[in-house]
């Protein structure tokens, strides 16, 4: 398995604030929707959607009536693998590899055909020298096009001769709906961990003076298959592994009565997140106001997580919603709460 990277990268960003507070961005992992066995590090990807030899004849037949050609499908579910890995990628979970072989499938329905029988699931195994197996088996892919007349408005000269008019306007939409079932296969343990059907569907416009011009301006069905398979890789990398997410957060930079906030927040702004905790606790004693002794809190409740101390974090938001009434505080603290429980799962998970 690759070097496990540290459970939190930090990368402060500090955009322009409004209403006295700043936002700062927290790059971490989130746990994968599944765990997985952690003896599983190597994942082997496999297209098993192949027309068969017995329902090749009947695919191009379809492909005919829908537009669907067995190259398509051939090129949709190779972007889908490749979006897949690329996503596996940014997470220290596993090393990825793709099978060079496409395996025949069911291809006459969109639904899963039988389980990839034990020896084939064996001989892709020991060839790769993976521990797992994640396969594609079900491709199903439409697009439908309209396509229209319609009258809007356009503007025509310049200076005093500028004015608006109303002209034709051909347009076409195109509908992409595709269909596919991926199952995750442990064959060490003759486990099939997990087995899926997902939908995506997107629609696209294009819009032109002339018909023609219009269905031009439409992306193409192969593309806009693509599109939605690559979107549907690089989702299903977050159930089966932990993944980068970006996390934002707030804190507040304004006070008419307390210096320590507005302090701590310029501090807070070039990354000195210690330094900002001493001078808001130093605030917090000598606040005025209860609301400005909130605000210093849960601003410390920001910087402990920036920090990476999850449980300094939590008591310091608690503190903010219970001893000062910071009602933005109760929910942090619930965000945290549920962060911590992450962590745990997640340190299972990169065992």
């Amino acid at each position: 398995m690759k070097r496990i990277l540290p459970f939190l990268l930090f990368l402060v960003t500090i955009l322009t604030g409004c209403g006295g507070q700043k936002p700062v961005t927290i790059q971490t992992m989130r746990p994968a929707d599944i765990s997985i066995d952690p003896s599983i590090q190597t994942v082997l990807l496999i297209d098993r959607t192949k027309p068969s030899k017995k329902g090749h004849w009947v695919n191009i037949g379809e492909g005919l009536i829908t537009g669907e050609m067995p190259e398509q499908d051939k090129a949709a579910a190779q972007e889908l693998l490749n979006s897949l890995k690329n996503a596996l990628q940014s997470s220290p979970r596993y090393e990825v590899l793709i099978a060079s072989e496409r395996l025949e499938g069911n291809s006459l329905t969109a639904a899963f055909p039988e389980p990839l029988p034990e020896h084939l699931q064996f001989n892709m195994l020991n060839r790769y020298r993976a521990d797992a197996l994640i396969v594609l088996e079900v491709m199903d892919s439409d697009f439908i096009i309209t396509e229209g007349k319609r009258r809007v408005k356009k503007t025509v000269g310049s200076g005093k001769e500028r004015r608006e008019i109303e002209v034709d306007e051909y347009y076409a939409e195109g509908v992409g709906n595709i269909k596919v079932g991926i199952r995750l296969y442990n064959p060490r343990n003759k486990e099939l961990i997990d087995q899926q059907l997902i939908s995506q569907t997107n629609t696209w416009r294009g819009a032109a003076d002339s018909k023609a011009g219009a269905i031009a301006a439409l992306i193409s069905r192969s593309a806009a298959v693509r599109e939605l398979c690559a979107k549907i890789g690089h989702d299903y990398a977050y159930k089966v592994a932990p993944m980068p997410v970006t996390l934002r957060r707030v804190f507040y930079t304004k006070s008419k009565n307390s210096t320590e906030l507005e302090a701590g927040g310029r501090l807070a702004e070039v990354g000195q997140w210690q330094e900002a905790i001493m001078t808001w606790e130093s605030g917090i004693k000598n606040a005025i106001k209860p609301k400005d002794a909130g605000r210093m809190a849960y601003n410390i409740a920001v910087a402990y997580e920036v920090l990476g101390d999850l449980e300094k974090a939590y008591r310091w938001a608690q503190d903010a919603y219970v001893k000062y009434g910071n009602k933005q505080a109760r929910t942090y603290a619930q965000q945290l709460g549920a962060r911590m429980n992450d962590e745990q799962t997640l340190q299972s998970q990169l065992q």
